[in-house]
């Protein structure tokens, strides 16, 4: 398998190596008539990017723009918002969201459309077409780097080297890895990016709500939980809850984007009876798909809330990095978008 697998990394390899020399010669091919800040992956997804990109929506917001963000809409049901989407709508009301493969036209439309006068451009590490004043990847310290292998040996989208094309890089969950380990991690992130800025992050709970949305009275500390998630990283998710001092006594992790059904959540509840729990707990990317299921209200879940928590001096370098790009940037040999 192995083999296979290495056969079949090779083969990417070889499309990643040409494209990025292609897009490397060229440059970006389009610029909005505001500033652009693109916040990606250099792994494929569970570093964290949708809360960032609420903290930096919010950051925007407490300056006095008009921010919109851009994304792709992976995985969002024809006529319906992805998991990302809906998350960041409900904790960033009012925001103007355009998803569309073409971002280009999606980011014309929020400005022209909308009045916004940033785009925050999500997942946008790759999608080199669309000029950014601020390039921001986040690299999640607990499998920094995909194994060291491009896809699908790894979880690597691009090799390594490409972080030097980052004007800005975040180590989030670093308070889930040693203190040598994280050391290590940024002794290696530096050397790739020597130029960029090199700030941290942790994904702290802020608060764990019935779906709902009303407080749950009391600690969890001593309980018992049986874990649930549709994630990419969940046992991020597992070690998050962990801190609280929970006894998770089973988990039941679906694949990422899982669009549950009825049948899924009455099973869980089910168990209880077999497992002696006294909550379950998801996340909430998890939570607003289940909400639209409707009847789970009084049932025992619980969400857990987690926001991003930087050290005071690296939420100031994040603060100072948004205030220098906020001012027009001339580009130059990049075509201006226009309306059709």
């Amino acid at each position: 398998m192995r083999a296979v697998l290495r056969a079949l990394e090779l083969v990417y390899a070889a499309g990643i190596r040409v494209r990025n020399a292609r897009c490397d010669r060229r440059g970006p091919t389009v610029a909005l008539p505001v500033p652009v800040i693109s916040v990606g992956n250099l792994t494929v997804g569970g570093t964290g990017k949708t809360p960032f990109v609420i903290d930096l929506v919010r950051r925007l917001e407490r300056l006095g723009l008009s921010p919109a963000v851009v994304a792709r809409g992976y995985r969002a049901a024809v006529g319906e918002p992805n998991d990302e989407e809906r998350l960041i709508r409900k904790r960033c009301p009012g925001i103007v969201y355009e998803a569309d493969a073409d971002r280009a036209a999606a980011g014309l439309i929020a400005c022209e459309c909308h009045g916004a006068d940033v785009i925050v451009l999500d997942d946008g590490f790759q999608h080199r077409r669309v000029a950014r004043a601020l390039d921001i990847v986040l690299v999640d310290a607990t499998c920094p780097f995909g194994y060291d292998h491009l896809l699908p040996r790894g979880l690597l989208r691009e090799p390594p080297g490409s972080l030097s094309r980052a004007h800005m890089i975040v180590l989030t969950r670093a308070d889930q890895t040693s203190s040598s380990a994280r050391s290590r991690v940024r002794a290696r992130l530096r050397a790739l990016a020597p130029e960029a800025a090199h700030i941290e992050c942790k994904h702290a709970v802020t608060s764990i709500e019935r779906l709902a949305g009303s407080p749950i009275e009391g600690s969890l500390e001593g309980r018992r939980a049986v874990l649930f998630a549709g994630i990419a990283r969940p046992q991020a998710f597992l070690t998050t809850v962990q801190t609280l001092g929970v006894e998770v006594v089973a988990t039941r992790w679906w694949p990422d984007h899982h669009r549950y059904r009825r049948a899924d959540v009455d099973g869980m509840l089910a168990s209880g009876r077999v497992l002696a729990h006294d909550w379950l707990l998801t996340t909430e990317k998890d939570a607003v798909k289940l909400a639209s299921l409707g009847g789970f209200d009084d049932a025992p879940i619980g969400v857990v809330t987690t926001s991003i928590e930087f050290p005071s001096e690296d939420g100031e370098t994040l603060d100072r990095a948004l205030r220098c790009v906020l001012e027009p940037i001339p580009v130059t040999g990049v075509a201006r978008a226009s309306s059709p």
